[in-house]
């Protein structure tokens, strides 16, 4: 609910720096859960409990739907919303009746992906002492005499997982979503008076400082208060293997996304929606129940076993979902005239995959690929038990410290690393982007005019 309102209010008030109030408010998105948490005990030692890990989770996630709600807004139908205007409905009315049906599957796809995340969180509410699937199925692995437990307990949350993402399937058959069949050009602005606005705008600045100022005046106060015992070597060491291993998984995640999404557009075949489910069904999957399957594995191929290509291969796996989530859209925005007219000229589809889709959906291809990066760099739980020895990442540095109460020492791991995610959260929440795959997707007329006899 609250993504899909500061989506709203950012999108429907005429701001003038609109785009920056996106991006703060897209921003607590680089911060892990485990960091809010330590932070929020560090000032507040009683921060414990069930309502205490719902508040962490909210701003942890309420990114992923603030941006998935602004860019369905940014792609609505703006001639009904004239149409309904001219018939006498007001702002309140508009939004309701015609630009939230609209916007309704993004949301419920969102909205799924946030609730997959928070069952498979586990930094956030081991440190505030909530028990949950994740946790529990780490204490039941820590006990090697009940390991038959913890294996039950990840099947049950793999099929409540599956019962959701069957459930938000059917409710996306249900709803037509409707497209704008051009670039909206013209901005739709609901909010127009001054006190809805100094609302909307108080609203956004109030969660910022919440999500955002508090983090920030710990973490820098905490490292100033230890600056002298700060080990840079460790810390550029730690930033390294952080870079390298994401970036490795994200690379993974995306060479594996490119063909599944291919493959899901192209045939709409039941094998095809079979591996598209399973794919989101993993995003639920712990990554301590991940990495101890890969443990298992790998035990018996010693070159494979705790090493960086093991850890990266968790990391594709586990976000693999992000990334032929994005990679599929962009993909199906290609117009399909340029495939078909490929296929006639007696190109191949792997031929007119590579030489016309691929460089058409790029820019969501690159969308993908930071998501899975983003996500990476904070995972916590497979890299505890995939890393290989002695390789440290910031996460791994965050919680040696924070799992002890080592706040003044987590500090400077936790701040590089959120400034480091800061980059692609700001660039996945750059408003200028929402449109990139409309515009490169858009047909230029010297390919209407032959160019297209280049692919052949």
């Amino acid at each position: 609910m609250i993504g899909t309102l500061f989506a709203s209010l950012i999108f429907s008030s005429n701001f003038r720096s609109r785009g920056l109030l996106l991006a703060i408010s897209a921003l607590p998105l680089a911060i892990p859960s485990y960091v809010f948490t330590y932070c929020w005990i560090a000032i507040w030692p009683n921060f414990r409990g069930f309502w205490a890990a719902a508040l962490v989770l909210t701003f942890s996630t309420m990114p992923y739907i603030l941006l998935a709600a602004f860019a369905a807004l940014r792609r609505i139908d703006k001639v009904q919303v004239d149409v309904a205007r001219s018939l006498g409905c007001n702002r309140f009315q508009v939004f309701t009746r015609v630009i939230l049906p609209q916007i309704r599957n993004s949301i419920a796809a969102s909205t799924l992906l946030v609730i997959l995340y928070v069952f498979s969180d586990f930094g956030a509410v081991s440190l505030l002492g909530v028990d949950t699937f994740t946790r529990a199925i780490q204490n039941l692995y820590r006990a090697s005499f009940d390991r038959q437990s913890a294996a039950l307990l990840g099947l049950i949350l793999v099929l409540f997982a599956a019962v959701l993402i069957f459930a938000e399937e059917r409710m996306q058959r249900r709803n037509i979503n409707t497209r704008s069949t051009s670039r909206i050009k013209e901005e739709i602005a609901l909010i127009t008076k001054r006190a809805p606005k100094a609302f909307a705008f108080t609203a956004i600045i109030a969660y910022s400082l919440l999500a955002l100022a508090v983090p920030a005046y710990v973490l820098i106060t905490r490292m100033v208060g230890n600056f002298q015992g700060i080990d840079l070597t460790s810390l550029a060491t730690a930033t390294l293997n952080t870079i390298v291993v994401a970036t490795l998984g994200a690379t993974i995640a995306i060479l594996f996304a490119l063909p599944l999404a291919w493959t899901i557009i192209s045939t709409r075949s039941r094998f095809a929606l079979a591996t598209e489910k399973v794919v989101l069904i993993t995003h639920a999957l712990p990554g301590v129940v991940l990495g101890l399957s890969l443990v298992a594995f790998s035990s018996r191929i010693p070159w494979l076993y705790q090493s960086i290509t093991l850890l990266a291969f968790a990391y594709a796996l586990l976000f693999l979902a992000k990334g032929v989530g994005a990679t599929r859209t962009s993909i199906e925005r290609v117009p399909a005239g340029l495939k078909e007219v490929a296929t006639t000229l007696g190109v191949s589809p792997w031929e007119t995959m590579r030489r016309v889709t691929v460089p058409l959906a790029a820019p969501g291809i690159g969308v993908g690929f930071l998501l899975v990066l983003l996500t990476a760099m904070k995972e916590l739980p497979a890299t505890l038990m995939l890393r290989p020895t002695g390789f440290d990442t910031l996460a791994i540095e965050i919680w040696s410290a924070a799992s002890i109460n080592r706040f003044n020492e987590a500090a400077p791991y936790a701040l590089l690393l959120i400034l480091i995610a800061a980059i692609p959260t700001f660039i996945l929440s750059r408003p200028d982007r929402q449109f990139q795959d409309e515009n490169r997707s858009e047909v230029p007329n010297r390919m209407r005019q032959g160019g297209i006899d280049d692919i052949t």
